[in-house]
């Protein structure tokens, strides 16, 4: 029997090795295409790799926000970002110091106070710029020229999960009417804008009544959500009311966390504290700002504001694995039972008199 010479048959494995060359060859070569394709950020991403990288004073947990700024990071990383974790009016206050000396401040400010936010536009604190994508948001995300909201964060509840055990509240009205089982709360103080925001956003759907009860048991008020997070996983108090979604990122990834607590919306009326964002004016590392504001309103962007623990909330869009979304608190709350606090003068011009009503009823 004649043997077809060995030289003129090539293995499979050989085959396949040839055919995965030439395919990754051309899927190269079709990235090469692509890559020197100008798009509509490339002079936004050449400037930027000239740039000293990201500054951000934010009002946002560092452990959340550096979800948010390391997975920014996986897309651009040439750019570095450094955050710093400030009160909504040291934010302000520490851009606008800087700015007038000239010394190197914040790129971006991040910020849940919308008198703040009415008082920074007026100073013109801010560049004029949309991302990209904006169309692709509510309508309420521009609140300015140059300030967006970031994340429309709802006020939820948090509970102690071993005191309350079945008895999970599900509304302010549910807790004020039994004091029996609610009867030591914990909350933010209305002097913090979070807290006052939230208040105000309730009271605009409810009324006053349901605070003038909790008034009469123990309430504990708190300038910030690590206070009320330590009360109620130590028993002091069994919930706290209208508290920040931020807590959730912590309650879903610590095991001993989750174990002490649970959170859930607030059914019969729940505010959205709107996380506003903007560039500064006096940005040292305009372009890589640019980038960054881009990418937060893209799908990649919103996976990593929910995964974050923050509202993500761009339309048709549901991310992966996360229900930390606005279309959700619509299907748990009902939209008709949610608020958007608005950043507008009445907010602002509404603080002295609601201040005044809150400290009469919780001292």
């Amino acid at each position: 029997m004649k043997r077809t010479p060995s030289r003129r048959w090539l293995p499979v494995a050989a085959l396949a090795l040839v055919a995965g060359t030439l395919l990754a060859g051309q899927a190269g070569a079709r990235a090469d295409r692509t890559a020197a394709t100008p798009g509509p950020l490339a002079g936004l991403i050449k400037q930027s790799k000239k740039e000293s990288g990201l500054v951000f004073y934010a009002n946002a947990p560092a452990s959340n926000l550096k979800i948010v700024t390391d997975r920014f990071q996986y897309y651009h990383p040439w750019i570095k970002t450094t955050a710093y974790d400030l009160d909504n009016n040291v934010i302000f206050s520490k851009y606008a110091s800087e700015a007038a000396q000239g010394t190197r401040t914040a790129d971006l400010l991040i910020s849940s106070a919308p008198n703040l936010w009415v008082y920074a536009t007026r100073k013109r604190f801010l560049v004029n710029y949309d991302p990209l994508q904006l169309s692709a948001f509510p309508k309420f995300a521009k609140q300015y020229p140059g300030v967006f909201i970031v994340s429309p964060d709802p006020a939820i509840i948090m509970y102690n999960k071993l005191v309350l055990k079945d008895k999970v509240p599900q509304s302010i009205t549910q807790m004020a009417n039994d004091p029996g089982t609610y009867g030591k709360l914990t909350g933010y103080t209305v002097d913090n804008l979070f807290g006052y925001t939230g208040i105000w956003g309730y009271v605009q759907k409810k009324g006053w009544s349901n605070f003038e009860k909790i008034g009469k048991g123990k309430f504990t008020a708190q300038t910030g959500v690590a206070g009320q997070r330590s009360l109620v996983s130590q028993g002091a108090a069994v919930a706290a009311y209208l508290t920040s979604p931020t807590v959730r990122l912590g309650i879903e990834t610590d095991p001993q966390l989750s174990k002490i607590l649970g959170w859930t919306y607030n059914k019969d009326a729940t505010p959205l504290i709107p996380r506003g964002m903007g560039i500064t004016a006096k940005a040292a590392s305009p372009a890589s700002a640019k980038l960054f504001l881009n990418w937060v309103y893209t799908k990649a962007g919103q996976q990593a504001m929910c995964d974050a623990g923050f509202t993500a909330f761009r339309n048709n869009f549901t991310p992966k694995n996360c229900s930390n979304t606005l279309a959700d608190v619509y299907a748990k709350v009902g939209q008709k039972n949610v608020i958007l606090v608005p950043f507008s003068q009445k907010f602002v011009n509404d603080y002295p008199k609601f201040k005044a009503r809150w400290h009469g009823i919780f001292g």
